[in-house]
Protein backbone atom coordinates (compact mmCIF):
# COMPACT_ATOMS: atom_id res chain seq x y z
CA UNK A 1 0.00 0.00 0.00
CA UNK A 2 1.01 3.62 -0.63
CA UNK A 3 0.16 6.17 1.74
CA UNK A 4 0.96 9.87 1.32
CA UNK A 5 -0.16 11.83 4.70
CA UNK A 6 -0.20 15.39 4.91
CA UNK A 7 2.73 16.20 2.29
CA UNK A 8 3.97 19.70 2.30
CA UNK A 9 6.66 20.60 -1.08
CA UNK A 10 7.43 23.98 -2.49
CA UNK A 11 10.10 25.59 -4.65
CA UNK A 12 11.10 28.25 -3.41
CA UNK A 13 8.59 30.58 -2.40
CA UNK A 14 5.89 28.67 -4.42
CA UNK A 15 4.01 26.17 -2.55
CA UNK A 16 3.19 23.24 -4.26
CA UNK A 17 1.18 20.53 -1.70
CA UNK A 18 -0.24 21.77 1.32
CA UNK A 19 -1.03 18.89 3.81
CA UNK A 20 -1.60 16.42 0.21
CA UNK A 21 -2.71 13.35 1.40
CA UNK A 22 -3.87 10.10 -0.63
CA UNK A 23 -3.74 6.28 -0.84
CA UNK A 24 -3.29 3.51 -3.35
CA UNK A 25 -4.27 0.35 -2.93
CA UNK A 26 -2.53 -2.99 -4.49
CA UNK A 27 -4.09 -3.98 -7.93
CA UNK A 28 -4.86 -0.30 -8.86
CA UNK A 29 -4.28 1.27 -11.47
CA UNK A 30 -4.48 5.15 -10.87
CA UNK A 31 -5.03 7.98 -12.76
CA UNK A 32 -3.49 11.08 -11.64
CA UNK A 33 -4.64 14.28 -13.20
CA UNK A 34 -4.30 18.19 -12.49
CA UNK A 35 -3.59 21.32 -14.56
CA UNK A 36 -0.14 21.88 -16.14
CA UNK A 37 1.90 22.99 -13.06
CA UNK A 38 -0.46 21.23 -10.55
CA UNK A 39 2.33 18.69 -9.32
CA UNK A 40 1.53 15.66 -11.00
CA UNK A 41 5.47 15.14 -11.65
CA UNK A 42 6.93 16.42 -8.88
CA UNK A 43 4.27 14.11 -6.77
CA UNK A 44 5.47 11.16 -8.41
CA UNK A 45 9.17 12.17 -8.31
CA UNK A 46 8.92 12.62 -4.50
CA UNK A 47 7.19 9.16 -4.71
CA UNK A 48 9.70 7.51 -6.03
CA UNK A 49 12.30 9.14 -3.58
CA UNK A 50 13.63 11.69 -5.98
CA UNK A 51 12.88 14.56 -4.51
CA UNK A 52 12.70 14.86 -0.74
CA UNK A 53 8.70 16.24 1.35
CA UNK A 54 9.45 18.99 3.10
CA UNK A 55 6.46 17.96 5.58
CA UNK A 56 4.97 14.80 5.88
CA UNK A 57 5.63 11.72 5.00
CA UNK A 58 4.84 9.08 2.14
CA UNK A 59 5.14 5.34 2.59
CA UNK A 60 5.08 2.23 0.76
CA UNK A 61 4.10 -0.87 2.52
CA UNK A 62 4.94 1.03 5.91
CA UNK A 63 8.31 2.27 4.86
CA UNK A 64 9.67 5.42 4.07
CA UNK A 65 10.71 6.24 0.22
CA UNK A 66 12.38 9.33 1.30
CA UNK A 67 15.20 7.25 3.15
CA UNK A 68 16.15 5.71 -0.05
CA UNK A 69 16.88 2.23 1.14
CA UNK A 70 18.03 -0.28 -1.43
CA UNK A 71 15.47 -2.58 -1.05
CA UNK A 72 12.64 0.02 -0.97
CA UNK A 73 14.16 1.84 -4.28
CA UNK A 74 13.84 -1.92 -6.01
CA UNK A 75 10.28 -2.15 -5.13
CA UNK A 76 9.49 1.48 -6.98
CA UNK A 77 9.95 1.97 -10.56
CA UNK A 78 9.34 5.44 -12.07
CA UNK A 79 9.19 6.36 -15.97
CA UNK A 80 9.56 9.92 -16.68
CA UNK A 81 8.03 11.56 -19.86
CA UNK A 82 10.98 11.54 -21.52
CA UNK A 83 12.96 8.57 -20.46
CA UNK A 84 16.49 7.88 -20.48
CA UNK A 85 18.18 6.46 -23.70
CA UNK A 86 21.67 4.63 -23.18
CA UNK A 87 23.92 3.96 -25.60
CA UNK A 88 22.81 0.13 -24.72
CA UNK A 89 20.68 -2.43 -26.81
CA UNK A 90 17.60 -3.86 -24.77
CA UNK A 91 19.45 -6.66 -24.31
CA UNK A 92 22.57 -4.82 -22.87
CA UNK A 93 20.61 -3.12 -20.68
CA UNK A 94 18.59 -6.03 -18.94
CA UNK A 95 22.21 -7.47 -18.59
CA UNK A 96 23.34 -4.86 -17.18
CA UNK A 97 20.82 -3.23 -14.93
CA UNK A 98 18.52 -5.86 -14.47
CA UNK A 99 20.68 -7.50 -11.25
CA UNK A 100 18.77 -3.88 -9.21
CA UNK A 101 15.33 -5.59 -9.94
CA UNK A 102 15.47 -8.86 -8.20
CA UNK A 103 11.92 -9.21 -9.44
CA UNK A 104 12.15 -8.85 -13.13
CA UNK A 105 10.64 -10.92 -15.31
CA UNK A 106 13.13 -11.50 -18.07
CA UNK A 107 10.22 -13.65 -20.32
CA UNK A 108 7.76 -11.04 -20.32
CA UNK A 109 10.36 -8.43 -20.73
CA UNK A 110 11.05 -9.44 -24.04
CA UNK A 111 7.15 -10.72 -24.77
CA UNK A 112 6.51 -6.70 -23.90
CA UNK A 113 9.70 -5.88 -26.46
CA UNK A 114 7.75 -8.01 -29.19
CA UNK A 115 3.88 -6.98 -28.57
CA UNK A 116 5.57 -3.46 -28.77
CA UNK A 117 7.53 -4.07 -32.13
CA UNK A 118 10.89 -2.62 -30.63
CA UNK A 119 14.07 -3.88 -31.53
CA UNK A 120 16.04 -6.09 -29.14
CA UNK A 121 19.27 -5.17 -30.63
CA UNK A 122 19.28 -1.62 -31.27
CA UNK A 123 20.74 0.49 -29.28
CA UNK A 124 18.19 2.38 -27.01
CA UNK A 125 20.26 5.59 -27.66
CA UNK A 126 19.43 5.28 -31.31
CA UNK A 127 15.60 4.91 -31.05
CA UNK A 128 12.61 7.47 -31.94
CA UNK A 129 11.25 8.93 -28.75
CA UNK A 130 8.22 6.85 -29.83
CA UNK A 131 10.48 3.66 -29.02
CA UNK A 132 12.59 4.74 -26.25
CA UNK A 133 9.21 5.10 -24.37
CA UNK A 134 8.05 1.64 -25.51
CA UNK A 135 10.85 0.05 -24.13
CA UNK A 136 10.84 1.93 -21.01
CA UNK A 137 7.21 0.89 -20.71
CA UNK A 138 8.26 -2.33 -21.34
CA UNK A 139 10.86 -2.46 -18.65
CA UNK A 140 9.20 -0.70 -16.28
CA UNK A 141 5.98 -3.57 -16.71
CA UNK A 142 8.30 -6.27 -16.47
CA UNK A 143 10.41 -5.13 -13.56
CA UNK A 144 8.50 -6.65 -10.67
CA UNK A 145 8.41 -3.31 -8.64
CA UNK A 146 5.01 -3.38 -6.65
CA UNK A 147 4.47 0.85 -7.26
CA UNK A 148 5.13 1.45 -10.68
CA UNK A 149 5.29 5.03 -11.46
CA UNK A 150 4.60 6.63 -15.20
CA UNK A 151 4.51 10.18 -16.56
CA UNK A 152 2.83 10.57 -19.92
CA UNK A 153 3.60 7.62 -20.95
CA UNK A 154 1.12 7.73 -24.21
CA UNK A 155 3.12 10.85 -25.36
CA UNK A 156 4.99 10.00 -28.19
CA UNK A 157 3.00 6.75 -28.89
CA UNK A 158 1.00 6.22 -32.22
CA UNK A 159 -2.66 5.26 -32.10
CA UNK A 160 -1.63 1.03 -32.41
CA UNK A 161 1.06 1.36 -29.96
CA UNK A 162 -1.17 3.45 -27.45
CA UNK A 163 -3.94 0.37 -27.83
CA UNK A 164 -0.85 -1.76 -27.56
CA UNK A 165 -0.17 -0.22 -23.69
CA UNK A 166 -3.83 -1.09 -23.13
CA UNK A 167 -3.48 -4.27 -24.13
CA UNK A 168 -0.33 -5.02 -22.28
CA UNK A 169 -1.55 -3.08 -19.20
CA UNK A 170 -4.58 -4.70 -18.73
CA UNK A 171 -3.08 -8.50 -19.18
CA UNK A 172 -0.46 -7.85 -16.37
CA UNK A 173 -1.26 -9.53 -12.93
CA UNK A 174 -1.98 -6.46 -10.56
CA UNK A 175 -3.10 -8.74 -7.35
CA UNK A 176 0.29 -6.89 -5.70
CA UNK A 177 0.91 -4.19 -8.36
CA UNK A 178 0.07 -0.56 -8.00
CA UNK A 179 0.33 1.80 -10.88
CA UNK A 180 -0.02 5.54 -10.59
CA UNK A 181 -0.10 7.04 -14.43
CA UNK A 182 0.01 11.00 -14.58
CA UNK A 183 -1.76 12.07 -18.07
CA UNK A 184 -3.27 14.55 -19.83
CA UNK A 185 -4.20 12.18 -22.33
CA UNK A 186 -7.08 10.84 -20.45
CA UNK A 187 -8.67 9.57 -23.15
CA UNK A 188 -5.97 7.26 -24.04
CA UNK A 189 -6.25 5.50 -20.67
CA UNK A 190 -9.95 5.82 -19.85
CA UNK A 191 -10.56 2.36 -20.00
CA UNK A 192 -7.70 0.93 -17.70
CA UNK A 193 -7.65 3.91 -15.11
CA UNK A 194 -9.24 2.92 -11.79
CA UNK A 195 -9.57 5.09 -9.56
CA UNK A 196 -9.17 8.52 -10.76
CA UNK A 197 -7.26 11.57 -8.74
CA UNK A 198 -7.49 14.92 -9.39
CA UNK A 199 -4.95 17.62 -8.13
CA UNK A 200 -5.86 21.06 -7.69
CA UNK A 201 -4.54 23.89 -5.76
CA UNK A 202 -2.05 22.14 -3.96
CA UNK A 203 -4.12 19.48 -2.54
CA UNK A 204 -6.55 16.41 -3.61
CA UNK A 205 -9.44 17.72 -5.24
CA UNK A 206 -11.38 14.69 -5.56
CA UNK A 207 -10.70 10.64 -6.14
CA UNK A 208 -13.40 8.85 -7.79
CA UNK A 209 -13.92 5.18 -9.34
CA UNK A 210 -13.85 5.10 -12.87
CA UNK A 211 -17.57 3.62 -13.03
CA UNK A 212 -18.61 7.39 -11.99
CA UNK A 213 -18.18 8.45 -15.58
CA UNK A 214 -20.75 6.72 -17.41
CA UNK A 215 -23.49 5.74 -14.38
CA UNK A 216 -23.80 9.03 -13.07
CA UNK A 217 -23.18 11.46 -15.67
CA UNK A 218 -23.90 11.71 -19.23
CA UNK A 219 -23.08 14.91 -22.11
CA UNK A 220 -25.73 15.99 -24.24
CA UNK A 221 -25.88 18.77 -27.21
CA UNK A 222 -28.75 21.23 -26.32
CA UNK A 223 -29.79 24.58 -27.33
CA UNK A 224 -30.91 25.50 -23.98
CA UNK A 225 -29.39 24.71 -20.57
CA UNK A 226 -32.79 26.02 -19.26
CA UNK A 227 -33.95 23.32 -16.74
CA UNK A 228 -31.51 20.66 -16.96
CA UNK A 229 -29.17 19.04 -14.41
CA UNK A 230 -25.85 20.52 -15.79
CA UNK A 231 -22.27 20.26 -14.12
CA UNK A 232 -20.70 22.17 -16.78
CA UNK A 233 -21.35 23.20 -20.40
CA UNK A 234 -19.54 24.66 -23.35
CA UNK A 235 -20.92 27.10 -25.98
CA UNK A 236 -20.60 26.44 -29.66
CA UNK A 237 -21.75 27.42 -33.02
CA UNK A 238 -24.48 24.63 -32.17
CA UNK A 239 -25.64 25.37 -28.79
CA UNK A 240 -24.14 23.86 -25.59
CA UNK A 241 -22.26 20.51 -25.14
CA UNK A 242 -23.69 19.92 -21.36
CA UNK A 243 -22.27 17.55 -18.90
CA UNK A 244 -25.57 16.35 -16.98
CA UNK A 245 -26.05 14.76 -13.70
CA UNK A 246 -28.00 12.22 -14.82
CA UNK A 247 -27.05 8.17 -16.14
CA UNK A 248 -26.76 8.32 -19.74
CA UNK A 249 -24.15 7.90 -22.57
CA UNK A 250 -21.27 10.49 -24.51
CA UNK A 251 -19.77 11.51 -21.03
CA UNK A 252 -16.03 11.24 -21.03
CA UNK A 253 -13.35 11.54 -18.14
CA UNK A 254 -11.96 14.39 -19.77
CA UNK A 255 -15.16 16.13 -19.56
CA UNK A 256 -15.59 15.36 -16.00
CA UNK A 257 -12.06 16.56 -14.94
CA UNK A 258 -13.00 19.88 -16.84
CA UNK A 259 -15.87 20.37 -14.83
CA UNK A 260 -14.41 19.40 -11.85
CA UNK A 261 -11.76 22.12 -11.98
CA UNK A 262 -13.79 24.62 -13.24
CA UNK A 263 -16.91 23.81 -11.53
CA UNK A 264 -15.87 21.99 -8.44
CA UNK A 265 -18.97 22.64 -5.72
CA UNK A 266 -21.52 21.61 -8.49
CA UNK A 267 -19.58 18.35 -9.39
CA UNK A 268 -19.43 17.56 -5.94
CA UNK A 269 -23.06 17.95 -5.46
CA UNK A 270 -23.82 16.17 -8.69
CA UNK A 271 -21.92 13.20 -6.74
CA UNK A 272 -23.73 13.28 -3.68
CA UNK A 273 -26.96 13.06 -5.29
CA UNK A 274 -26.51 10.20 -7.51
CA UNK A 275 -27.69 7.37 -4.89
CA UNK A 276 -26.04 6.70 -1.58
CA UNK A 277 -23.37 3.99 -2.55
CA UNK A 278 -20.44 7.50 -2.76
CA UNK A 279 -17.11 5.56 -1.96
CA UNK A 280 -15.29 7.62 1.03
CA UNK A 281 -12.77 8.65 -0.94
CA UNK A 282 -14.81 11.15 -2.68
CA UNK A 283 -13.93 14.65 -1.12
Amino acid sequence: MLEVKNLNFGYGKQQLFKQLSLSVQPGQIVGLLGLNGAGKTSLLKLIAGALYPQGGEITLYGRSTGHRHPDVLADIYFVPEDPWGPALTPEAWLDRFGVFRPAMNRSLFYSLLEEFQVDKGKLISRMSYGQRKKCALAQAMASGSRLILLDEPTNGLDIPSKAQFRRSLSMLDLQETMFVISTHQARDLETVLDPILIIHEGALLCKFPAAVVHERFSVRRVESLQGLPVVYAEQGALGYQALLAEPGAGADLEMLFTAAIHNPDAFRKALEKQGENIPQEIL
